[in-house]
């Protein structure tokens, strides 16, 4: 097995092929990674306290969550780039309890960053979770109503379940805060072609 291998592993569910791996080649972060989507938490923290890295501090935080402590402070660019990703991991793994956890500090997250409703609800929706999702994009909502990209996230959600009416409301919606944005544009012109051309979407 190679490092490019190995980390296919990680990144899709399959963290038991990958740990001895990373582990017998010396890269503590992945392998603190394969433990904690093992449930390994203790084992996983124990390694990523050894690291100075943003990513593992992210980690640590992380697993504080899951443990029930919510008076932990990531920073707005941990929750940027590191929140959507790890969930997903956790998805791709079934750790729906880890999943629980960390969306009942979602308010916490907002505080630090003010679009986690938006992140929390993409990832939802990205798993196949749509009224869940739908619920972080209305919190959302409320406090970035002129964020174009939280607009087309209805669109997704809408187009997921085939309200297309619904979907191309959210698209005009895009397209009032911004008249120039593609994706909207481009949705927009299926959304008013044939029901045939809709299936494809």
């Amino acid at each position: 097995m190679d490092y490019k291998k190995a980390r296919f592993y990680l990144e899709n569910g399959h963290p038991e092929k990958c740990a001895d791996f990373f582990r017998e080649n010396k890269y503590p972060l992945e392998y603190g990674y394969s433990l904690f989507l093992q449930g390994e938490l203790g084992s996983a923290e124990v390694i990523f306290k050894s690291l100075k890295s943003v990513r593992a501090d992210w980690a640590i935080k992380l697993i504080s969550v899951i443990n029930g402590n919510t008076d932990v402070y990531p920073t707005y660019f941990q929750v940027r780039d590191f929140l959507e990703i790890d969930i997903n991991l956790l998805f791709k793994v079934n750790r729906i309890d880890y999943i629980n956890k960390i969306l009942l500090a979602a308010n916490m997250f907002q505080q630090e960053n003010n679009e986690s409703y938006k992140f929390f609800g993409r990832v939802l929706l990205k798993n196949n979770y749509p009224n869940e999702a739908k619920i972080f994009f209305d919190k959302s909502l409320d406090n970035y109503y002129n964020d174009v990209e939280l607009h087309y996230l209805y669109v997704e959600y809408y187009l997921q379940g085939k309200d297309y009416a619904n979907a191309l409301r959210a698209v005009n919606n895009c397209l009032k805060i911004n008249s120039g944005y593609y994706p909207a544009l481009r949705m927009k012109k299926i959304l008013s072609t044939s029901n045939a051309e809709k299936q494809k979407v």
